[in-house]
């Protein structure tokens, strides 16, 4: 199993149980919509409850969201215009930039702003995103971009979770 982490934070950011495209600098995952409940079913533990007794339990809960985001503890985050998504992603690409120059000998700054810049411009030509941070909540590190879009001939959206490629790491399990 391979864990894509924020090589800023260290946070989890997702894993290989999902199908990942990469395309013009993104990690993109094709999310779904669930709903998780807390209940335990107690005949599956081989519990005989007794017919005198008041049953005893929990209240239920549950749980409705993206599974990308379910399972990776994303937490919410908020943009309010793309000039503070800008400001922060001028800041996150200069952690990024500082950690390649560290790891790779052989890096081209030059060559890479450019494949960034291009990125960015990607995805600020569609503002129409939720935003996530890793389960610190750390505003330094990556952030997911959650944007809901409907495939031809369907009237559902779905959810595609992205990830800037070069603020993620991989780590074989």
């Amino acid at each position: 199993m391979r864990v894509y982490k924020c090589i800023v934070t260290g946070d989890e950011l997702f894993t290989d149980t999902y199908p990942i495209e990469l395309k013009d600098g993104l990690y993109t995952i094709k999310g779904k919509y669930v709903t998780r409940s807390d209940k335990v079913d107690d005949s599956l533990l081989g519990a005989n409850p007794s017919a005198e007794e008041q049953e005893e339990g929990a209240d239920e809960n549950s749980t409705s969201g993206i599974d990308v985001v379910l399972d990776d503890r994303l937490m919410p985050t908020a943009f309010g215009s793309k000039k503070e998504l800008q400001a922060y992603f001028k800041d996150f690409v200069k952690r990024i930039e500082e950690n390649k120059k560290e790891n790779d000998a052989k890096f081209d700054v030059d060559a890479w702003r450019k494949e960034v810049q291009n990125t960015f411009k990607i995805v600020c030509a569609n503002f129409d995103y939720e935003f996530y941070t890793g389960s610190s909540s750390n505003p330094d590190g990556s952030i997911a971009l959650v944007r809901r879009e409907a495939p031809a001939g369907e009237t559902d959206e779905i959810p595609f979770v992205s990830f800037f490629a070069d603020g993620v790491k991989e780590e074989k399990v």
